[in-house]
């Protein structure tokens, strides 16, 4: 039948002309998306000039690599186990210094704990109840003025008077004694309080005094020795001649043995 054969042919024909459209798209992809050739090459001559200096790296690392070794069996020799015992032992012994060391700090950070907690328990007790117990000594000796004593050393530190502070160590002779006098006093009295009476021992303590204030003084050892023993030594029996008090002499033993006065 030649029209069928003809509209076969023909239906092939506009097939073919689509697969050719396609085959020439795709064609046309191919082309676009295909490397260049020029680059491609570079890059291949780039990357065996790479491979070959990679062969020749790792042929000197492998010579590098055999000389160490080489050195390492010969240090072997050389006694290099014997002395990496000996740094392991220096550095043992280095940590056990260290230790007691750390354990010596920390004895000696805990005694000046102690210390400093001792010294303020000695500051509270003795400082406050001195004060109270000096007070009313000084007023009578100095009417209106105040003793501070040092908090550490609970000794006078500064007089204050007139609204002047005066340390105590720039004072006159006659003043310091003076004062020092009324705190062995004060003391006296405190512990006399506590129940642990001690007596007032003064050996020539007033030799700097005028006679106005020495009889002041005698006045308040007076008073104070109504409650507390007092013992006075001194050589200056005129300037102590009014103070009321039990007299003792020491007098040469007799030959026989016995008492030669009272």
């Amino acid at each position: 039948d030649p029209g069928a054969a003809l509209g076969q042919l023909q239906a092939r024909l506009e097939q073919e002309a689509v697969d050719k459209a396609k085959t020439a798209e795709a064609a046309a992809i191919l082309e676009r998306e295909a490397p260049d050739l020029e680059a491609a090459q570079t890059r291949v001559s780039r990357l065996r000039k790479a491979e070959e200096q990679a062969a020749t790296r790792t042929a000197t690392l492998r010579e590098d690599l055999a000389g160490l070794e080489g050195q390492i069996g010969s240090a072997a020799d050389t006694g290099t186990d014997e002395e990496l015992a000996d740094t392991v032992q220096q550095r043992i012994a280095a940590e056990a210094r260290r230790d007691a060391i750390l354990f010596e700090v920390a004895v000696l950070n805990r005694l000046r704990a102690a210390l400093e907690e001792a010294r303020a328990q000695a500051r509270d007790t003795y400082v406050a109840p001195v004060t109270a117990e000096l007070r009313p000594l000084l007023a009578q000796f100095l009417p209106g003025a105040e003793l501070a004593l040092d908090a550490d050393a609970v000794l006078p530190s500064e007089l204050h008077r007139g609204g002047l502070e005066e340390p105590f160590a720039g004072l006159s002779g006659g003043m310091r004694e003076q004062i020092a006098l009324l705190v062995r006093l004060a003391f006296a009295r405190m512990l006399a309080r506590a129940g642990r009476a001690a007596p007032v021992i003064l050996d020539d303590a007033i030799v700097f005094t005028d006679d106005a204030r020495i009889e002041r003084l005698f006045d308040a050892l007076t008073h104070q020795a109504q409650d507390l023993q007092i013992i006075v030594f001194s050589c200056r029996q005129n300037a102590f001649r009014s103070l009321p008090a039990n007299i003792l002499s020491v007098v040469p033993a007799a030959s026989d043995g016995s008492a030669a006065g009272d």
